[in-house]
């Protein structure tokens, strides 16, 4: 005999904030990018930069002011898509990658999470079948 039918993944799914992580905004940074902090700004950077900037992860860059560190990730990066060859070049992406926390590995080294948007709305609210459909209620008798 099998047991139970599996919980819908919206109630089995955790709700609250790991301890100790900082939650990063799900929608993402707002606003624009900041100013290039390197001296020279190549071909590509510009659009790969504005695109980081809006990442969940940018609200903790600019709150510990590590934008030339995401500099040096772009420039790397571009670098790195063009010669795909260079092992050292990919070798230091990679670490830039870590340091500034892209991947979900380094996000969570950095204790770092994107908060659920599903967990803050207000769940609505269950209407009887019975109003919904203009009936009457069915009501037991008594003997």
């Amino acid at each position: 005999m099998p047991g139970p039918p599996p919980k819908d993944p919206s109630v089995r799914r955790r709700r609250n904030a790991t301890p100790g992580f900082r939650q990063l905004p799900a929608e993402g940074r707002a606003g624009l990018a900041p100013g290039w902090p390197l001296a020279t700004l190549e071909a590509g950077e510009s659009a790969l930069w504005a695109q980081l900037w809006s990442l969940p992860q940018a609200v903790e860059w600019e709150r510990i002011h590590c934008e030339r560190a995401v500099a040096m990730f772009v420039r790397m990066s571009l670098a790195a898509e063009a010669a795909p060859t260079d092992t050292k070049l990919s070798a230091e992406v990679r670490q830039l990658d870590a340091a500034i926390g892209l991947s979900p590995k380094a996000m969570a080294q950095l204790r770092w999470e994107v908060a659920d948007p599903a967990a803050d709305p207000e769940p609505a609210p269950v209407a009887d079948a019975a109003q919904e459909e203009d009936e009457e209620p069915f009501i037991p008798r008594s003997n």
